[in-house]
């Protein structure tokens, strides 16, 4: 081999080395910037976040970060109504399409949907289970509630009522499922059923005021309340004599959300477009705040901290600080949003302060 080839491939053989070693040298950190990346987002989807139904939008808005702002709109067409996320592990949000006869099941960490099941016409409220088996899902035109098994992703029961179904809360204490039923003229007094919620059969009912809008259950899970729309009551019930111990005057509307940890209610009185915080022991009238136009169905965050109560005709959430009663944030979302739900990642040390 000549002098001038013996170069040639010495050349070569270290120039082939220098590449191999500095593509050694660069595959760690391309590693490491991964991982990063994942990190971040695993960071940036594990944090808590709100949902919000836009019901004219057919939009479900992702609101993240403190105060709050709307980070994507999902597009969800039938009229997104009630919505729940599910209390255990996988966490899912359930979200009835109102006029699409059906509720959809979607991943609040990935955003995707996860399943479409039908129901009947007008779902409009749904609550998961405490094992998160099952979903509750509630239609007053059919008179009834179906009961979804969430692995199947299928209707597994109905149960039927003589009265009109309009809201649920499972009681997180005990086996149980309270349903308010709304009487029209022919059908007598509006009521609360307790029910089993092992054999799905009624056990109890409970009369409350006419044309009740809203059911909601608080003051570590002793306190079940009924607004009463046609006459301006809350209907205060004990939930271990399953009784009404109080009824009290107060403005009402579409909405109603009960402290997780305190006898205090929160009353949206939608026509006045106010919201009314009363005692729910002595019946006395804390504060009203005005925050918007015709306050909806609102939602408390997992310690209580804050309220979240979306405003139908400002196009808006407003967050309460249940501390002072004042307004924390207006955050803008979609067309007429009606409903909240809350999701707040279970893992230890997940930073729920600012919900």
């Amino acid at each position: 081999m000549s002098s001038i080839a013996r170069t040639s491939l010495r050349l070569l053989c270290c120039g082939t080395l220098a590449l191999a070693a500095c593509t050694r040298s660069a595959a760690p950190e391309t590693d490491a910037k991964a991982e990063t990346a994942n990190e971040a987002q695993q960071a940036r989807t594990d944090e808590p976040r709100i949902f919000v139904a836009n019901y004219k939008a057919e939009t479900v808005s992702v609101i993240e970060g403190d105060p709050g702002t709307e980070v994507r709109a999902i597009p969800l067409d039938g009229a997104p109504h009630g919505m729940d996320v599910r209390p255990t592990d996988p966490p899912l949000l359930a979200v009835a399409r109102s006029t699409g006869f059906s509720v959809a099941l979607i991943d609040p960490v990935s955003l995707e949907q996860k399943a479409d099941i039908e129901t009947s016409k007008g779902p409009q409220h749904v609550r998961f289970s405490n094992d998160g088996e099952r979903l509750f899902v509630v239609s007053p035109y059919t008179f009834e509630m179906h009961v979804i098994d969430v692995d199947d992703a299928e209707v597994a029961q109905v149960v039927a009522f003589d009265k009109k179904p309009r809201r649920i809360v499972v009681d997180p204490n005990r086996a149980r499922i309270f349903v308010l039923l709304v009487a029209g003229n022919e059908h007598g007094g509006s009521e609360i059923a307790v029910i089993d919620e092992s054999s799905l059969e009624i056990t109890k009912k409970i009369p409350v005021g006419e044309f009740p809008r809203d059911l909601a259950l608080g003051n570590h899970g002793k306190t079940l309340v009924s607004a009463s729309f046609d006459e301006s009551t809350l209907s205060v019930v004990d939930t271990d004599t399953l009784e009404v111990v109080a009824t009290h005057d107060a403005m009402t509307g579409y909405g109603l959300a009960v402290h997780p940890a305190k006898p205090i209610a929160y009353s949206s009185e939608s026509f006045d477009s106010v919201v009314q915080v009363i005692d729910l022991e002595s019946g006395r009238e804390i504060e009203t705040i005005t925050a918007g136009r015709w306050p909806n169905y609102p939602a408390f965050g997992p310690n209580g901290r804050y309220v979240y109560i979306p405003h139908e005709d400002s196009d808006s959430l407003v967050k309460i600080d249940t501390t002072t009663n004042q307004v924390a944030a207006k955050i803008a979302v979609g067309v007429e949003p009606v409903e909240v739900a809350i999701y707040h990642p279970r893992r230890a040390g997940a930073d729920t302060a600012g919900l």
